[in-house]
């Protein structure tokens, strides 16, 4: 058990007192924004970071600050992109652990994954009608093959009516550095990002929410792997590939799932022997035979096809058993007790037994209303087993699968997939002739 685990999880009755979603925002002092921006500055300057604006000449605060998000680095390479000006951007609940008056001070606002929360189009008016930049990471979470992941078409209604510019920044190489899968060892590679003056006021009255939708999420496209190939970035770290495999969780040769393993510079399958190398390029190849994918992201986009198969039959359906931890408040998770876990085409349910008092808990996710989900690989709080974070507006639950043949990657991909199938047979009926 890890130190982390240990401090971080605890038994007992959770705590009454949650997380205040509500509490004022807290914009950096200029003490802090000098710290920050130095800091960033020099971890730019360690990876030879490029930062390449367009069009920014005269764009100043207040604004909307919309970036991908590919891992922890993303916001020091944010902070010099906006420096010597801070913003306030919205933080995932989790972040908040063990350090809740640090973020805070850092000017960011609460928010629990993939809820409809009202409050946070308040603070994003309140933010830019004090003259300061709110910024938003509209994936919602960390990519997790460095291929830029599911923008939801709010975004686009959520700025068309703010009245002030709406900037991108797009960052590569950050998965590439720091892998999501990669059990946070770092590759030391240079990386680059564009940040680009996307729409002024104006632009925004002309244009409608989808077409805004539409230009944000080719700004912010990325696929990591490609562009390290593209450049010719070498990543000679021996285990570059390790952890790879929760990611591509099927086999391209044989079909079989939740087979994969990953050692060294490879992935493998343990149902059909077949080995594929992940080159000094972020290329991948076959060992023996055909190389069904050239990159990983590739792969990845392979699997959510197989997935969207199934939504469309009708067949997918995951059930198994699983232990609960709640997340009240920032003092970390209290273990809530052993569940049911059933994800399908209606959403996700959680149905348990708590351990400090034996009485039923439960959680039920409309898939209609959740077009993505997080998950995590070997999470920190969790004694590094894989997990799901579901969220409703006033509870945090991470789900440990336990005891069957998984992948939280199978189930992020079928709960998108399945959101898109809803929408999409709810869209024809209401317009037959489209």
């Amino acid at each position: 058990m890890s130190k982390e685990y240990g401090k971080y999880v605890r038994g007992g009755k959770p705590s009454d007192v949650k997380f205040d979603m509500n509490m004022p925002y807290i914009k950096q002092t200029v003490f802090i924004n000098r710290c920050v921006a130095g800091f960033s500055n020099i971890r730019k300057l360690l990876l030879k970071g490029k930062i390449h604006k367009h069009k920014m000449d005269g764009v100043k605060p207040p604004y909307i600050l919309l970036a991908n998000h590919n891992a922890f680095y993303d916001f020091y390479i944010m902070s010099s992109a906006i420096a010597p000006f801070s913003g306030i951007f919205p933080a995932a609940v989790d972040d908040y652990i063990g350090r809740e008056k640090i973020l805070r001070a850092l000017g960011t606002v609460p928010k629990r994954k993939y809820t409809a929360d009202i409050g946070l189009l308040r603070q994003c008016r309140k933010v830019l009608g004090e003259g300061t930049i709110f910024g938003i990471y509209p994936e919602a979470r960390y990519s997790l093959c460095g291929l830029t992941e599911v923008i939801p078409d709010s975004v686009g209604q959520l700025i068309k009516h703010q009245k002030v510019p709406v900037v991108t920044l797009t960052c590569r190489g950050h998965h590439i550095y720091d892998p999501f899968w990669g059990n946070h060892r770092h590759r030391p590679v240079p990386v680059e990002a564009d940040m680009t003056l996307a729409f002024t006021p104006e632009q925004l009255k002309e244009l409608t929410a989808d077409e805004i939708g539409a230009k944000i999420k080719e700004l912010l496209y990325n696929d990591d792997f490609r562009w390290q190939s593209e450049n010719r970035v070498k990543v000679t770290y021996k285990k570059r590939a390790e952890g790879l495999h929760k990611v591509l969780y099927q086999c391209p040769h044989c079909g079989a799932e939740y087979k994969t393993d990953s050692k060294g510079d490879t992935v493998f399958c343990k149902a059909c022997g077949k080995k594929w190398k992940l080159n000094y390029y972020g290329e991948l190849e076959a060992q023996d035979g055909k190389t069904e994918f050239k990159f990983p992201t590739d792969w990845y986009k392979w699997e959510r096809e197989n997935v969207k198969k199934e939504v469309l039959e009708g067949s997918y359906r995951f059930e198994c058993n699983a232990h609960v931890n709640d997340l009240p408040n920032s003092k970390g998770f209290v273990r809530l007790g052993k569940a049911k876990l059933v994800h399908d085409m209606n959403g996700f349910s959680v149905k348990g037994i708590r351990d400090y008092d034996g009485e039923p808990f439960e959680m039920k996710i409309d898939s209609a209303g959740q077009y993505a989900v997080h998950v995590e690989y070997a999470y920190r709080f969790g004694n590094f087993e894989d997990c799901i974070d579901l969220n409703t507006l006033d509870d945090t639950w991470y789900v440990f699968p336990e005891n069957c043949e998984f992948s939280v990657t199978k189930i992020s991909l079928a709960t998108e997939e399945i959101f898109n199938e809803i929408w999409r047979k709810r869209n024809a009926e209401k317009n037959p002739e489209v």
